[in-house]
């Protein structure tokens, strides 16, 4: 599995629009084939910090993701704007639940 996680800083008045735009690229990139999980969550400590997660059955399924054209909208659009970011690759070998299921 190859997955991603980190943050995006955007501007206190871009707010809004952020959020509508997060929801819009989760909403779609949920669709892609290869998606194991994928969320965006405003950090709590500081606001206008939005913390990402996204998980993919392989390098190949979020590279694939990653040329979609509403990816590319969404990082031309959104991600060129930021103040502030960090983000890792992790390495999963493994998916289980804690729950039994």
């Amino acid at each position: 599995m190859h997955a991603l996680s980190g943050y995006l800083d955007f501007r206190p008045e871009e707010r809004e629009e952020t959020l509508a735009a997060l929801t819009a690229i989760t909403d779609r990139s949920r669709q892609d084939a290869g998606c194991v999980d994928y969320w965006w969550s405003e950090d709590l400590e500081q606001p206008c910090r939005f913390r990402f997660f996204e998980c993919w059955e392989s390098e190949e399924a979020f590279n694939a993701h990653q040329a979609q054209p509403y990816e590319l909208e969404f990082m031309n659009d959104h991600v060129s704007r930021i103040t502030g970011a960090d983000a890792y690759v992790l390495t999963i070998t493994n998916r289980r639940s804690v729950m039994g299921g």
